[in-house]
């Protein structure tokens, strides 16, 4: 008897987002197979996605230092990474427009259904 593989297996995923979210985040991502990855600035999260070429970045619109996270983003988009933001409002301008926008407001769960199709969408 074999079981499929969790559908997240051998994906690796970055999360930087606030300490009680990125945990949510995380544990969902995980059940679903990711390897995750925490950092809280844009600086860390950048060196944490390029020293384990990570295929997703999860971000809020700002990092824990209050910088705008357009550079996480346009770095995600230069390694053909996935981008979710996951926040309250998504800005209309700037390169932060280049990632999914989930609704902070919607559980972890649709995280991993957005990184899920990232996934598929990577397959083609």
């Amino acid at each position: 008897m074999s079981f499929p593989a969790p559908p997240l297996e051998g994906f690796i995923v970055v999360v930087q987002h606030r300490p009680d979210v990125a945990r949510r985040i995380e544990s969902a991502l995980s059940q679903a197979g990711a390897t995750v990855f925490t950092a809280s600035t844009a600086a860390e999260t950048i060196e944490v996605m390029n020293r384990y070429q990570s295929h997703l970045v999860v971000v809020d619109t700002h990092d824990a230092d209050g910088v705008f996270n357009q550079d996480v983003v346009f770095a995600a988009f230069h390694r053909r990474s996935g981008r979710i933001c996951y926040s309250e409002t998504f800005p209309k301008d700037g390169l932060i427009t280049w990632a999914r926008w989930v609704d902070i407001k919607e559980p972890a769960a649709a995280v991993v259904e957005q990184a899920i199709e990232w996934r598929r969408g990577m397959r083609d």
